[in-house]
């Protein structure tokens, strides 16, 4: 063996060992847990009080646009009545999204809890959405009624839908016995199991009543404004939502790589909301969340039906 042989074995050798090293490392990468999702998974769509992007909230148009676009959860935020019936609107004012002020001008502040379901039954719930989107406007608008959950119930079996619903208890503080009204209907009409109903809500408390009135398997989810979370610390808050939530629902504002993974990491899903254009959709699944609330679920749906690469959220076609 000559001097040049002698010498480039150990070189040889210390190449191969290099390589075999960043052969391991990039092995090491590949391997390491993502929050983003891979391509194949289905990120859940919830229609954000119906499709109201394009119809008015919180109306059976609405609803019947979410189950054509073909949406996972139908949202629906409850309120009771003064004579105990459970309604679905989100403001606990009659005045944004009906002409109550114009039916009951004495009545301010037209609070829900303040007027009985034959009286809210007469008003109408649709003509302001014509007004303020004159793009999607129609005359059968005017018709629309604001339904109890129990209609609702009964429209979705007239439609044969699986389409599940996303009950939000509101101001269960102020409604007494909302929880328990609730689940009796649910019941009632077979629809507690977790392939049917989920419940959400802003209040610990109500989401902890709940947890000892509903089967284990049906999930609660946590929701988060960007005030309830101000100066308090991340660990803390996902800590205390593990004791009875199995995912939350922050505005979409509080959303960062270090929140999904965090929640993530205590087995808790992450659902955004409102989350209404494709860019920031895009945005979301990045960060790898599971599901969003959007008023336009068929621009999720359709992003839903491509494929994108973990990094990069390019679409594969």
């Amino acid at each position: 063996m000559n001097k040049a042989t002698i010498v480039a074995i150990p070189l040889l050798l210390v190449l191969l060992a290099s390589y075999a090293s960043n052969l391991w490392a990039a092995d090491d990468v590949k391997q390491k847990p993502s929050t983003r999702h891979p391509a194949s998974q289905h990120i859940t769509v919830v229609a954000h009080r119906g499709a109201s992007g394009y119809a008015p909230e919180h109306t059976l148009s609405a609803y019947k646009k979410a189950l054509e676009m073909k949406a996972d959860y139908i949202e629906l935020d409850l309120h009771m009545t003064k004579d105990g019936e459970l309604v679905a609107i989100h403001d606990a004012t009659l005045a944004r999204t009906t002409n109550v002020e114009q039916v009951y001008p004495n009545r301010a502040p037209w609070r829900v809890r303040d007027f009985t379901l034959a009286e809210i039954k007469r008003l109408d719930a649709g003509t302001w959405f014509n007004k303020m989107f004159p793009q999607y406007a129609n005359k059968q608008y005017r018709k629309e009624k604001i339904p109890t959950l129990q209609e609702v119930i009964d429209w979705l079996a007239q439609c044969r839908s699986k389409t599940a619903l996303y009950i939000e208890t509101k101001d269960p503080n102020i409604y007494l016995g909302m929880e328990e009204k609730l689940v009796g209907i649910l019941k009632k009409n077979r629809y507690l199991q977790k392939s049917k109903v989920i419940f959400q809500s802003f209040s610990e408390a109500s989401l902890r009543k709940l947890q000892k009135i509903v089967p284990h398997d049906i999930p609660l989810i946590q929701l988060y404004s960007p005030a309830m979370l101000k100066g308090q610390n991340l660990d803390d808050v996902l800590d205390r939502a593990t004791e009875y939530a199995e995912g939350v629902a922050p505005d979409q504002s509080l959303v960062t790589l270090e929140f999904v993974q965090k929640a993530h990491k205590r087995h808790l899903v992450v659902y955004p909301y409102t989350v209404n254009t494709k860019e920031e959709m895009l945005k979301q699944l990045s960060l790898g969340v599971d599901g969003m609330f959007t008023d336009y679920p068929d621009q999720l749906v359709e992003l839903n039906k491509k494929k994108f690469t973990a990094k990069s959220l390019v679409p594969i076609f």
